[in-house]
């Protein structure tokens, strides 16, 4: 049988975090082991985790020596992984019984009898309010295009929630270098699966995704997020600066291991930040590194 391991991080997470282990080891198909890389609490959150692994020799706690920030800490725990197939689990929200179930099974079809293929497989999320389950999905509310995670369309617009994903060990091979410069963990995974290998997508909510004032990345709905952007546009060109940052370290780690197209689009791509104004806009039109829907693109167009 395929194993499996949850990469699970942790950073003051104690408020939410019981719910959240419950969940995972209500799942009806567990998962081999779940590792838990805690980023320097302060709180009761590794006293927690202990108490649990008192029962469940499953969950297996790692305590960094310093701060690495929620990216590096992922990615970081994802090397120390040993299984078949892993998953990346937040520590505030509560996963769907058969998360893991049906998150597995598409991963099989996806591989297609290719387990040598690095592949990404990523799901929606219902947006969660406390006991308030809103019953909306995340990446629906969110006018995210699911249908576009070619590489040039992920170079410039994630959608590959990590909560949500489950990659196979072919992807994680690829993680020998972890540089400075990943906007996002699950940014960085779906670029790899888009470049070397295939993602797929459940659409289906295998999770009740926390909404709170703490999250690292929240799901604001398409009109609120849409003020949010257009309310400090200083801010959002230099978030465009990043992803044209991360496209060149991708391309830097791993220029020389892609071929063809992908090659030609990630280096077209690598160099976004030093072309001039006219030039951005042509490749943006021509190669297609647009993000879903008109009105995002448009903003693009106009700030980048």
């Amino acid at each position: 049988m395929k194993t499996i391991d949850i990469v699970l991080a942790t950073y003051n997470g104690e408020k939410y975090l019981h719910a959240q282990l419950d969940s995972l080891l209500a799942q009806t198909r567990r998962a081999d082991r779940i590792l838990v890389f805690d980023d320097g609490s302060t709180d009761r959150t590794v006293d927690i985790i202990n108490e649990y692994a008192k029962d469940h020799p499953e969950i297996i706690l790692y305590i960094n020596n310093k701060n690495l920030g929620y990216t590096r800490n992922f990615l970081r725990g994802l090397k120390k992984t040993s299984a078949d197939y892993v998953m990346l689990c937040d520590q505030d929200d509560v996963w769907k019984e058969e998360k893991i179930e049906k998150t597995l099974d598409k991963m099989k079809k996806t591989e297609d009898g290719e387990p040598d293929t690095p592949v990404l497989v990523y799901t929606d999320a219902e947006l969660y309010y406390g006991r308030n389950v809103k019953n909306r999905s995340f990446l629906h509310s969110s006018h995210f295009n699911t249908k576009k995670i070619d590489m040039n369309h992920l170079l410039m617009e994630n959608k590959c929630m990590g909560c949500t994903v489950m990659i196979n060990r072919a992807l994680v091979g690829f993680l020998d270098r972890i540089p400075k410069g990943i906007r996002f963990h699950d940014w960085w995974l779906a670029l790899i699966a888009a470049g070397f290998g295939r993602i797929g997508f459940l659409d289906e909510t295998t999770l009740l995704y926390r909404q709170h004032e703490g999250n690292q990345v929240g799901g604001l709905d398409h009109t609120d997020f849409l003020k949010d952007r257009f309310s400090n546009i200083g801010a959002q060109r230099d978030s465009i600066r990043q992803i044209y940052r991360q496209g060149a370290v991708f391309y830097r780690v791993y220029g020389d291991r892609l071929t063809g197209d992908q090659k030609q689009i990630a280096h077209v791509f690598s160099t976004m930040q030093g072309a001039s104004f006219f030039a951005r806009r042509v490749r943006m039109i021509r190669y297609g590194f647009t993000k879903s829907g008109a009105i995002r693109n448009i903003g693009l167009f106009l700030i980048m």
